[in-house]
């Protein structure tokens, strides 16, 4: 597909599949990259500011559930934010001057990958306008039996919807059951590795369990206008300028009319597992049973 038609169908569908995004070489750094990070996991009882890990961890047998940060760990992940298949098509979605909001690694470990319910970015990540959207490059072979990623085509076109427990707070779900979404139409987005996604900060989307042999890893970059400023952190200047990709800095803030509701109050951090920890309405749990 040509650039115009990929965007025809994120416009469309609220995203985008791209197979063979990356050549065999550059999955082969990737993966390297990766493991390489990932083995420093080893040893360790407790979890850090690089690695979150599953409950099944062991300082013998780590099992890493999200590497946070990885554009801050190796150059590698910040240059793949570039990456001409990737980032031609983020600027027609975005606009020309952007910058890298946010990168994570979720992993799935064999047979112990935890499922992540469905939700909608711009619950965790509003910005004063909605000129952002997520890259997610698959590290590895990706079949709905390892947890891949599945869309709710058209749900970008709204509502957004309550990812708020009554008593409970920020819970990060959305309990479907409860407020009567139709998942009858979910997109499972598989491919092999090097394919790459993008998705709308508004899609519907989760992920199973891994009920395979095989891990499953995903890198996800996230994007958003230079002139779209978020609504839920402070920001460190020097250090939200440094990762500009493309034009210069700037303190001029585009707004745009848009439903916000803010993350909060939340008790888990900035964490989706930790927060969804607390969702009481799960679907990803009882569809692998």
């Amino acid at each position: 597909m040509n650039i115009e038609t990929m965007y025809a169908q994120y416009q469309a569908q609220g995203y985008v599949l791209i197979p063979d995004a990356l050549n065999p070489a550059e999955v082969a750094e990737l993966q390297a990259t990766t493991d390489r990070i990932a083995a420093q996991a080893t040893g360790l009882t407790e979890e850090n500011s690089l690695f979150d890990f599953e409950a099944a961890h062991t300082p013998e047998v780590p099992m890493v559930q999200r590497l946070k940060k990885p554009h801050r760990v190796d150059p590698l992940y910040f240059a793949l934010a570039k990456h001409p298949a990737i980032f031609t098509l983020v600027q027609r979605i975005c606009g020309e001057n952007m910058r890298l909001s946010h990168s994570k690694i979720n992993m799935k470990a064999a047979r112990e990958g935890s499922p992540l319910e469905w939700h909608q970015d711009w619950a965790f990540a509003p910005h004063t306008n909605m000129s952002t959207c997520v890259a997610s490059v698959m590290i590895d072979d990706v079949s709905l039996e390892n947890g891949a990623m599945q869309v709710l085509p058209g749900s970008h076109k709204g509502p957004l919807f309550d990812h708020h427990d009554p008593e409970l707070g920020f819970v990060g779900a959305v309990d479907i059951a409860a407020q009567k979404v139709d998942i009858g139409g979910a997109a499972s987005l598989v491919g092999a590795a090097g394919t790459v996604s993008i998705h709308h900060p508004m899609t519907m989307h989760g992920s199973g369990a891994n009920r395979s042999g095989r891990q499953r890893r995903i890198l996800f970059l996230e994007y958003a206008a230079s002139d779209a400023f978020p609504l839920f952190y402070d920001v460190d200047w020097d250090e939200y300028n440094a990762r500009l990709l493309t034009g210069p800095a700037t303190s001029e803030v585009r707004t745009e009319p848009h439903y916000i509701k803010l993350p909060f109050p939340s008790r888990a951090g900035s964490s989706i597992y930790k927060a969804q920890a607390h969702a009481r309405a799960r679907y990803f749990d009882k569809a692998a049973a």
